[in-house]
């Protein structure tokens, strides 16, 4: 499912959250607000450049959110166009401080 992201939706991240309940005894919960994305081609890898293009879901809210503990790893959205993404999940963070 979803081609090479292997039944894995990618997301835009837009906030990180810290909330904290007191009336429950004082319990902390981290969310973030996210923007969900979904694969385009079916999530196949591009022939051009071998990554896969993403795009922001139009059947969703402005954003959505989710428990942190719920996303499984980093992704680099490159921008493409207006509204769509290359999604490189191969990248490091030490490669992408050299890089930038």
């Amino acid at each position: 499912m979803y081609g090479a992201l292997r039944g894995r939706l990618p997301a835009k991240l837009v906030a990180l959250l810290k909330i904290w309940d007191y009336r429950s005894d004082d319990t902390v919960r981290h969310v973030a607000g996210i923007q969900m994305l979904t694969p385009v081609n079916s999530g196949r890898l591009s022939d051009l450049h071998g990554l896969v293009r993403v795009h922001i879901r139009e059947d969703t809210r402005g954003f959505t959110i989710v428990d942190l503990g719920t996303m499984l790893k980093l992704a680099h959205l490159i921008p493409e166009e207006e509204r769509r993404w290359l999604v490189n999940s191969r990248i490091d963070l030490r490669t992408l401080k050299e890089v930038y």
